[in-house]
């Protein structure tokens, strides 16, 4: 239980003293007329039933004034002992900045010619024992913020308003995508297996099966399987769970869509990638010109109208660090070369390769993509769910998109060939069982229902809070995440 102040035992002493009047500090309902944005056009005079919290308290001895806000905005509301008799003014005394508010009276102005609301029946919502933070200083404790949104959200309109453009961002992808004749799914969340990407899962276990299970760390190989079995055009807005370090654009629970189509390739997939894009952000934001933070921390801008250019992977690492990847089919000849690049990279002779080419990439590479840009042909072992390159096996036919140093989208023509899927699995099952907790684990369910057979596919997934935290500016995650994982505070 928190501490009790000073102020929070004198609003506890109102809340009693409006018990002993009768009067319930807690009701259950309110029948509004109106929302306060809403009373902008009404005519003086019209009765209306508005509630909201009280933003700010002004009592002049028999006249009242309170500004109260609801999710459409602020209104003045204000009352006179002669409108509500001595008894029922008394109640003004029992109130505090923080409560919530009902009121019953009718449109007018102030002598200064404010738009008023002129109570004649006030009925308390909420009682507040907590103070808000102060009028003019909002909440600027990040780590207060983090772990009370909601005082955040009442305080801090920009923020209140970000969130709901997410919402917005969030229904724009759904609906371009159910334009385009995609179906919303759902899948398993919790699994025996965890794949569909490269990442450490979370751990749990089912009682009841007595069975050790984990947090999905992609919704990939599932949604795939439902094209094997005859749907063509499927997305999930999918919870996933990473379980590996933190900073500004990776935190351990995160949002992302992850779509898939039968009978295309990765190439159409770009192509599809772009229009996406641009008609979810136009009808979102109104603009496709956007002020970005990069992960050093430097606001650049980016312009989404334009077409955006595609590079390889292994030619752009090549380009900066003169390492040829594709020169190396041992991991452990390619983490000695990485070292000597003077690239730190925890315990580098446990990894495998794909691990060790996306670390080198994530080092040398990726800081510097600023512009928007496509970077394709990733290498198999990077990618083991990704369909080989006809032009070089070593290669797949793979692509993110990355932006001001941010990868927000990672795609590829799905591998659907069991045979050297298996192949691919079991290569990542060794790296794993020599200590790389990044690499695939063998998921036999998903090889079962491949060797039925899949047409072809490509699908991607997008990361919802990383996309939307570079859009809106911000180059912290947590921001764009109403309640973001925290440590304890003790």
């Amino acid at each position: 239980m928190s501490q009790i102040t000073e102020e929070k035992q004198d609003r506890l002493n109102r809340r009693q003293a409006l018990i002993q009047k009768g009067i319930e500090p807690h009701p259950s309902k309110f029948d509004r007329t109106h929302k306060l944005n809403d009373l902008k056009g009404i005519a003086e005079g019209q009765e209306v039933k508005v509630s909201g919290r009280i933003m700010l308290l002004r009592v002049i001895g028999k006249i009242a004034f309170f500004t109260l806000q609801d999710e459409s905005g602020r209104h003045q509301a204000g009352v006179k002992v002669d409108d509500v008799g001595e008894e029922n003014y008394e109640l003004v005394d029992l109130l505090d900045r923080g409560d919530f508010l009902g009121v019953t009276g009718k449109m007018g102005v102030t002598k200064t010619g404010e738009p008023t609301v002129w109570a004649t029946t006030l009925q308390l919502l909420g009682k507040s024992l907590a103070p808000l933070p102060e009028k003019f200083h909002g909440v600027s404790d990040i780590e207060l913020i983090y772990r009370h949104r909601e005082m955040d959200l009442v305080a801090n309109p920009e923020s209140f308003e970000r969130f709901k453009l997410r919402s917005s961002f969030l229904s724009n992808c759904r609906h371009y995508l159910e334009d385009q004749d995609f179906m919303e799914v759902e899948t398993p969340i919790l699994t025996s297996v965890a794949t569909g990407a490269a990442a450490r899962p979370f751990l749990t276990h089912h009682n009841d099966y007595h069975m050790d299970m984990v947090l999905r760390i992609a919704p990939e190989t599932y949604l795939k399987r439902l094209i094997g079995g005859g749907y063509e055009r499927v997305f999930e807005t999918a919870k996933c769970f990473r379980n590996e370090g933190s900073d500004p654009s990776h935190i351990q629970e995160f949002t992302q869509i992850e779509y898939y189509v039968a009978y295309k390739d990765y190439e159409w997939n770009m192509d599809f990638t772009e229009r996406f894009l641009r008609d979810v952000l136009q009808k979102t934001f109104g603009k496709l010109q956007f002020e970005v933070i990069g992960k050093t921390g430097s606001t650049h801008t980016i312009d989404l109208s334009q077409p955006i250019p595609r590079y390889r992977l292994t030619d752009l690492i090549k380009q900066k660090t003169g390492i040829d990847v594709l020169e190396f089919s041992d991991a452990k000849e390619l983490a000695k070369v990485i070292v000597a690049q003077g690239i730190e990279v925890e315990d580098a002779d446990k990894k495998g390769t794909g691990t060790l080419i996306d670390e080198l990439y994530k080092h040398s590479v990726r800081p510097g993509l600023i512009a928007p840009c496509f970077i394709t042909k990733h290498t198999t072992e990077m990618k083991p769910l990704a369909r080989r390159s006809y032009e070089d096996a070593r290669l797949a036919d793979s692509f993110q998109l990355v932006i001001a140093g941010w990868e927000v989208i990672n795609a590829y023509s799905e591998l659907v060939d069991p045979i050297d899927q298996r192949d691919r699995m079991k290569v990542q099952a060794e790296f794993r069982a020599a200590g790389d907790e990044e690499s695939f684990e063998l998921d036999e369910d998903y090889l079962e229902a491949m060797e039925m057979g899949f047409p072809p596919i490509t699908g991607w997934g997008m990361g919802i809070d990383r996309i939307f935290a570079l859009l809106t500016g911000q180059s912290n995650l947590r921001d764009v995440i109403f309640f973001p994982i925290m440590k304890p505070e003790n």
